[in-house]
């Protein structure tokens, strides 16, 4: 009998124990985490320029920039080694982040109510907004045109999928994964047009094309970060990096379209 009531004691004690550690390490910051790791694990996307995509092989763009800064900052020195980034799109770049696959998003990701009750935003780092790019010959004026003609492409899982449904509901809507497989479809005629946010679709344009000078919507891009108590210090962290980029113009903003 004595035995059993140690058995049972030393079970108490160990599922006590263990309970206290996991809490422990549940306990830790992410911000400490990342620290511990050596690197900060970022998602970007690669089919965003001048934000986020490859030339000659490189990934590079404004919001790679942004992630090394918030890298170097974390880490308290500039190393292309303190950071590894992962490949996202608008569909699955959150689910991403909530799954841990990421520590944060640098991914074009704008700011909206929906958005907020899953992950946590940082300060805005840049403001677009929602245009149509379409052939130079083309004569379509407005996004209204296309709830009774033609074909328009949008990226799934994007604020502008939302918009062009509620702006133009009987629009003949193209989803495409990303924005080169938009300006495929738009390269093919397969579309009349593209909706989407103007500075990747400036980014996009090649000169082929023009984008119509009016604006659907206004798109604050941020930083985002898990909706958890241990994710606060590393938002209260990159909030403070990004200040410091902006204030010294540390960005290099791209007003041009790019060469691939």
């Amino acid at each position: 009998m004595k035995k059993y009531i140690f058995l049972i004691i030393i079970l108490l004690f160990s599922v006590l124990f263990l309970g206290g550690c996991i809490n422990k390490k549940d306990d830790i910051s992410d911000l400490q985490k990342i620290k511990d790791r050596g690197y900060l694990i970022v998602g970007v996307k690669t089919d965003s320029p001048p934000f986020g995509y490859y030339k000659d092989g490189k990934l590079c763009g404004i919001d790679v920039q942004i992630a090394q800064y918030i890298a170097d900052g974390i880490f308290g020195f500039e190393s292309p080694q303190n950071i590894k980034y992962v490949s996202v799109d608008a569909q699955n770049r959150i689910e991403k982040l909530s799954f841990k696959q990421v520590d944060i998003l640098v991914a074009t990701l704008s700011v909206n109510d929906k958005r907020k009750l899953v992950v946590d935003f940082s300060v805005p780092y840049f403001v677009a907004s929602q245009k149509i790019m379409i052939p130079k010959e083309s004569k379509i004026k407005s996004l209204s045109y296309f709830n009774k003609n033609g074909k328009v492409a949008v990226v799934m899982g994007s604020t502008g999928e939302k918009i062009v449904r509620i702006v133009t509901p009987n629009a003949y809507v193209i989803g495409a994964k990303t924005y080169y497989e938009a300006l495929k479809l738009l390269k093919e005629g397969k579309v009349d047009a593209i909706f989407g946010d103007d500075c990747i679709l400036q980014g996009l344009n090649n000169g082929k094309y023009k984008i119509i000078n009016r604006a659907y919507s206004k798109e604050y891009y941020a930083v985002a970060v898990r909706k958890t108590k241990t994710s606060k210090e590393l938002l209260t962290e990159i909030n403070s990096i990004i200040a410091y980029i902006l204030d010294e113009k540390k960005l290099i903003l791209v007003k041009k379209p790019l060469t691939f």
